[in-house]
């Protein structure tokens, strides 16, 4: 008799899984930068992420 653990794997190598992500649909724009610390992104980060806030928050898709 098989191991039914071994029979999952086994399905799974076979048939693998195709996970599905959501996408943001009205993620603000932005472009490629660099910062000169950690402090420096984080203040960008926070000023990003309340551009997303005022926006109401992001809408997903799959």
């Amino acid at each position: 008799m098989n191991n039914p653990y071994e029979e999952k794997i086994r399905l799974w190598l076979q048939h693998p899984p195709k996970p599905r992500f959501p996408k943001p649909l009205n993620l603000p724009p932005f472009k490629k930068q660099s910062f000169r610390s950690y402090a420096e992104m984080n203040a960008w980060k926070r000023q990003y992420l309340l551009r997303i806030a005022e926006q109401g928050g992001l809408t997903w898709s799959f």
